[in-house]
Protein backbone atom coordinates (compact mmCIF):
# COMPACT_ATOMS: atom_id res chain seq x y z
CA UNK A 1 0.00 0.00 0.00
CA UNK A 2 1.47 3.44 -0.83
CA UNK A 3 2.11 6.00 1.81
CA UNK A 4 -0.42 8.54 2.71
CA UNK A 5 0.09 11.79 1.00
CA UNK A 6 -1.69 15.52 1.81
CA UNK A 7 -3.97 16.54 -0.61
CA UNK A 8 -2.13 19.97 -0.40
CA UNK A 9 0.91 18.09 -1.70
CA UNK A 10 2.31 21.17 -3.56
CA UNK A 11 2.73 23.39 -0.25
CA UNK A 12 5.21 20.10 0.91
CA UNK A 13 7.18 20.07 -2.52
CA UNK A 14 7.64 23.86 -2.44
CA UNK A 15 8.51 24.56 1.28
CA UNK A 16 10.69 21.61 0.90
CA UNK A 17 13.15 22.71 -2.31
CA UNK A 18 13.18 26.13 -0.65
CA UNK A 19 14.39 24.27 2.83
CA UNK A 20 17.16 22.62 0.21
CA UNK A 21 17.98 26.15 -1.12
CA UNK A 22 18.80 27.34 2.11
CA UNK A 23 20.72 24.14 3.46
CA UNK A 24 22.83 24.72 0.20
CA UNK A 25 23.44 28.84 1.03
CA UNK A 26 24.30 27.90 4.68
CA UNK A 27 26.73 25.50 3.40
CA UNK A 28 28.62 27.42 0.93
CA UNK A 29 28.49 30.48 4.27
CA UNK A 30 30.01 27.31 6.70
CA UNK A 31 32.72 26.73 3.79
CA UNK A 32 33.12 30.46 3.72
CA UNK A 33 33.47 31.71 7.02
CA UNK A 34 35.47 28.78 7.93
CA UNK A 35 37.92 29.59 5.19
CA UNK A 36 37.77 33.49 6.76
CA UNK A 37 38.76 31.90 10.58
CA UNK A 38 41.47 30.35 9.53
CA UNK A 39 43.14 33.45 7.77
CA UNK A 40 41.95 35.79 10.72
CA UNK A 41 41.43 33.59 13.52
CA UNK A 42 38.60 36.33 14.62
CA UNK A 43 36.13 35.90 17.00
CA UNK A 44 33.82 37.36 14.68
CA UNK A 45 34.70 34.93 12.06
CA UNK A 46 33.78 32.05 14.74
CA UNK A 47 30.84 33.62 15.88
CA UNK A 48 29.48 33.45 11.99
CA UNK A 49 30.02 29.64 11.77
CA UNK A 50 28.35 29.47 15.15
CA UNK A 51 25.48 31.84 13.48
CA UNK A 52 25.57 28.98 10.66
CA UNK A 53 25.88 26.20 12.25
CA UNK A 54 22.79 26.80 14.59
CA UNK A 55 20.64 28.11 10.88
CA UNK A 56 21.61 24.70 9.15
CA UNK A 57 20.33 22.80 11.98
CA UNK A 58 17.11 24.92 12.17
CA UNK A 59 16.59 24.12 8.56
CA UNK A 60 17.34 20.80 8.05
CA UNK A 61 15.36 20.29 10.70
CA UNK A 62 12.42 22.36 9.27
CA UNK A 63 12.81 20.72 6.03
CA UNK A 64 9.14 18.88 5.46
CA UNK A 65 11.45 15.79 3.09
CA UNK A 66 12.63 14.98 6.40
CA UNK A 67 9.62 15.09 8.39
CA UNK A 68 8.00 12.68 5.67
CA UNK A 69 11.64 10.63 6.24
CA UNK A 70 11.22 10.39 9.86
CA UNK A 71 7.08 9.49 9.39
CA UNK A 72 5.32 12.53 9.78
CA UNK A 73 2.72 12.63 6.76
CA UNK A 74 0.34 15.78 7.41
CA UNK A 75 1.00 19.36 6.76
CA UNK A 76 0.05 21.80 9.99
CA UNK A 77 -3.08 23.96 8.44
CA UNK A 78 -0.29 26.91 8.68
CA UNK A 79 1.38 25.59 5.63
CA UNK A 80 1.17 28.62 3.25
CA UNK A 81 2.79 30.63 6.64
CA UNK A 82 5.35 28.27 6.67
CA UNK A 83 6.41 28.51 2.86
CA UNK A 84 6.60 32.33 3.66
CA UNK A 85 8.78 31.82 6.37
CA UNK A 86 11.36 29.42 4.42
CA UNK A 87 10.92 32.16 0.83
CA UNK A 88 12.11 35.03 3.41
CA UNK A 89 14.69 33.00 5.29
CA UNK A 90 16.35 31.75 1.44
CA UNK A 91 16.05 35.46 0.64
CA UNK A 92 17.99 36.80 3.46
CA UNK A 93 20.79 33.56 3.23
CA UNK A 94 21.40 34.56 -0.62
CA UNK A 95 22.15 38.25 0.47
CA UNK A 96 24.33 37.12 3.27
CA UNK A 97 26.18 34.76 1.06
CA UNK A 98 26.56 38.16 -1.53
CA UNK A 99 27.55 40.11 0.48
CA UNK A 100 30.27 37.82 2.57
CA UNK A 101 31.64 36.73 -1.26
CA UNK A 102 32.06 40.44 -2.50
CA UNK A 103 35.34 41.95 -2.36
CA UNK A 104 35.68 44.88 -0.58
Amino acid sequence: MPPILPHDMWFFDFQGWIMVGNVILLVCLLVLYTKNYEQIKSKFALGLIAFVILLLVQAITSNPFVHFLWGFRRLHALGLLRILSAWFEFVALAILLYISLRPE
